[in-house]
């Protein structure tokens, strides 16, 4: 099938995202569902709390930039909205895949985890799904994945350089989750079973690409979410 035959480029990505973009920053503005781990819009959202003209306008910044980002990826990438659906196919399918091992753990591991549902409900479940997707797929992959590759690359060469980025973004993706005041407190298991998500999101977006990675993020967190 041609639609499997490699990664989504980046201008597709990064259309094919925006929907993830849009829900949270907009679903942050009724005040639920921050994700933890988007230190960024955390801000964002005292801001709105004290002044909604700034946070617009700020919200509009970030679309101005966005949209400078989909022209720049227009000169090296074409974009075909019919990829859309089969990629949410694929998606689902490897969420529920993940999810459903990840369920399956926690029931075995349930007294040694903190629980993970604790939204008020199916919005704030979307909301800070959406901003999982999108935040940390992009901060941890996109950014600190490739970032570490690119960096170590000329030091150990591409494939050693490859792994030791896919497990330092990961293990620091775990960290993340317990870090701030919107942090869970430590828990070794906790830790482990989110090193082992972020490994398997980085083989998500290596194979294919950020839109999947980010998307496949998301419904997962609104299948665990909602079942936990």
């Amino acid at each position: 099938m041609r639609y499997l035959a490699g990664r989504i480029d980046g201008l597709s990505s990064a259309i094919l995202v925006f929907p993830l973009f849009a829900v949270y920053q907009l679903g942050i503005l009724t005040g639920r569902g921050q994700n933890g781990v988007d230190f960024l819009t955390r801000t964002f959202i005292e801001m709105a709390a004290h002044d909604l003209t700034s946070y617009l306008a700020t919200l509009a910044g970030m679309l101005v930039a966005y949209a400078a980002i989909v022209v720049l990826l227009r000169r090296t990438g074409t974009f075909d909205p019919r990829i859309f659906l089969p990629m949410l196919v694929e998606c689902t399918f490897y969420a529920l895949s993940m999810g459903s091992l990840i369920v399956f753990v926690l029931s075995r591991l349930a007294p040694f985890v903190p629980g993970l549902s604790l939204l008020s409900g199916p919005l704030e479940v979307i909301v800070v799904s959406a901003g999982a997707g999108f935040h940390e797929e992009l901060v941890f992959r996109v950014v600190l994945l490739g970032g570490l590759t690119w960096l170590l690359a000329g030091v150990t060469g591409r494939r050693r350089a490859l792994f030791l980025a896919v497990v330092v973004s990961s293990l620091l993706f775990s960290l993340a989750h317990h870090v701030g005041p919107a942090g869970e407190p430590f828990a070794f298991a906790a830790f482990v079973y989110r090193t082992f998500a972020g490994l398997f999101f980085a083989i998500v977006y290596l194979v294919r690409g950020f839109a999947v990675a980010a998307w496949t993020h998301a419904l997962y967190d609104v299948y665990v979410l909602s079942v936990t």
